[in-house]
């Protein structure tokens, strides 16, 4: 257990450390942030826009029966669900348990009392 403990000052001097998801634009402060999407190239990205706006039309406009049209929804559908896959935070997620494992350890010693 005691790996998982985390100092509040090395949070504090050293956030990059813990959250990585998000990256700021500039330095400046303007609250704007990247995120990085892993593609294999200009036309891995391009098909994959062209999916999730497929997928988007295909919602829009409902799913008409047939099999063709039933494989391209489980394309883009499936591009859809890669893109979603690459958004989830999983590093920061684990800053999370450790802090909330720490709540708990403190609510559980000061419940004790």
């Amino acid at each position: 257990m005691e790996n998982d403990k985390i100092k509040l000052s090395e949070l504090i001097e050293n956030p990059e450390r813990y959250f990585i998801m998000l990256k700021p634009v500039s330095e400046t402060g303007n609250d704007m942030y990247t995120i990085e999407l892993n593609v294999e190239g200009y036309r891995d990205l391009f098909c994959m826009i062209t999916d999730l706006l497929k997928t988007a039309e295909l919602a829009l406009d409902g799913i008409e029966c047939g099999e063709n049209n039933v494989r391209d929804a489980e394309k883009y559908v499936g591009s859809l669900l890669r893109v979603i896959e690459m958004l989830i935070p999983l590093e920061e997620a684990e800053l999370l348990d450790l802090l909330y494992r720490k709540y708990l350890n403190e609510k559980n010693k000061s419940d004790s009392k």
